[in-house]
Formats: structure tokens, C-alpha cells, sequence
């Protein structure tokens, strides 16, 4: 399957605003975010449609060089998004170059290397110390990112569970400034 990691500007945003939904949908099972009244997930009461929602993820395309909003392709087709940020446009407490700030993939494309190829492109365009988080009680998560982070580089990366500034996390830091090893 041929995979590509295409950064979007606002013509292409709403693709993204699309998926939006069925990412956050995926991760109330692990983070416990319900319904607001009208039936969006993760939305406060006043969000009554996800047309209504879309303009609050308009700020990932308001920071360019800062924040970078990658739509992943597979063989062409939309299959997911990956979410890089850089400070000062993460949490202060994180020390580290870069962070993974949302990551998803459609279940259509799960399973056929295309959230491994996606994560290594993102990781291939941005050098330097990084920072992931993903939901302690997310087995496939953390396993993924194991899998995704041992292929990296030197493989070398370190791993916690605790308390972070975004809650109780799985956290991975790694350093991938050297060049991937052929």
C-alpha cells in the first residue's frame, strides 16, 4: 500500500475536520468522553452540530512551522491524520522538540502498515527529541507505538506510566536527530 504523509493548509483542512469525529469517537473508550445533548462526542452543550465543531480545530492551521496537521494517504485515499506539534505550541512542562498531539488512522487501513509508515514519515520530517503520550489503558496504543519506536532509528526510546500534564499517560521520549539507520 502506498502511504503518504501530506501536510494540509485550509483548502484541505476539512478533510482532516472530517475524520475528527470518528477519532474522537475511537478514544472515549479510553478517555471516558461522553455525548453533550445533541450527540457530539466530546463537545461541551453549546456545540449542537459538527459543523458547529469543526472551527474549534481551526488554530492547527493558524501556526505553520509550529504546528504541522498531516493528512495520511493510502493508496490515494484519505486513511487517517497525524498531528505534530513544536513549542512553544505545546505544554511548557514537556520538554522536548516535538510531540504526537493527535494520531489516527481509519480501521479500514489498520493492519496494512499504513499507521507505522505514517508515524516514521512524521518522524523522518521532524528531527529531534520527542515526546508521545497515548492512554494507559490502550493496550493496542501503547503496543503500536513500541512496535513504531523500536524500528526508529537506534530503537532506542524509554518509556514510562504516570502522571503528565495531559493526565495519566503512557509516555515514550526518544531522540531521532541521527539519521535512520538504512
Amino acid at each position: 500500500m502506498n502511504v503518504e504523509l501530506k501536510l494540509t493548509d485550509r483548502d484541505d483542512a476539512y478533510i482532516v475536520k472530517n475524520l475528527w469525529p470518528l477519532y474522537v469517537n475511537d478514544i472515549s473508550e479510553f478517555d471516558g468522553r461522553r455525548p453533550n445533548k445533541h450527540g457530539i462526542v466530546g463537545a461541551s452543550h453549546d456545540i449542537a452540530s459538527y459543523f458547529d465543531l469543526e472551527g474549534t480545530l481551526d488554530g492547527w492551521w493558524q501556526h505553520p512551522g509550529g504546528i504541522f496537521p498531516y493528512l495520511v494517504y493510502a493508496d490515494g485515499l484519505p486513511a487517517g491524520f497525524n498531528i505534530i506539534a513544536s513549542p512553544p505550541h505545546i505544554p511548557h512542562q514537556i520538554k522536548a522538540d516535538f510531540i504526537v498531539e493527535e494520531f489516527f488512522i481509519l480501521h479500514s487501513f489498520r493492519g496494512k502498515g499504513v499507521a507505522e509508515q505514517s508515524a516514521q514519515q512524521g518522524f523522518d520530517l521532524h528531527r529531534g527529541n520527542w515526546e508521545i503520550t497515548t492512554y494507559p489503558n490502550s493496550p493496542r496504543a501503547i503496543g503500536f507505538w513500541k512496535k513504531v519506536l523500536g524500528m526508529n532509528g537506534s530503537g532506542e526510546y524509554t518509556e514510562k506510566l504516570g502522571q503528565h500534564v495531559l493526565g495519566e499517560k503512557a509516555i515514550f521520549n526518544f531522540d531521532n536527530r541521527e539519521s535512520r539507520a538504512a
